[in-house]
């Protein structure tokens, strides 16, 4: 049962990245891929920053800058370019 449980939580932490890349190529008409480096970068910096004596606040404020700033030259680098 515990099996059954982790599944299903694990399936909806993942819709949420799943819907922000439904969004990206659905409603916006533009395949984004910086929505699953986004995630990766996120988890890098956070883990970078525990490990190195962080706190955990402030390490995922660094992680949500770091994902505002990919999405950002994203964004410019699709109007500049199209």
């Amino acid at each position: 049962m515990t099996g059954i449980v982790s599944v299903v939580i694990q399936s909806l932490i993942l819709s949420i990245m799943a819907l922000g890349i439904y969004i990206s190529y659905k409603i916006l008409d533009f395949p984004d891929l910086s929505v699953d480096g986004s995630f990766s970068l996120g988890g890098a910096v956070i883990a970078f920053s525990l490990t190195n004596g962080i706190s955990p606040t402030l390490g995922t404020l660094l992680a949500l800058i770091c994902g505002l700033i990919s999405g950002l030259v994203t964004g410019i680098l699709h109007i500049k370019l199209k």
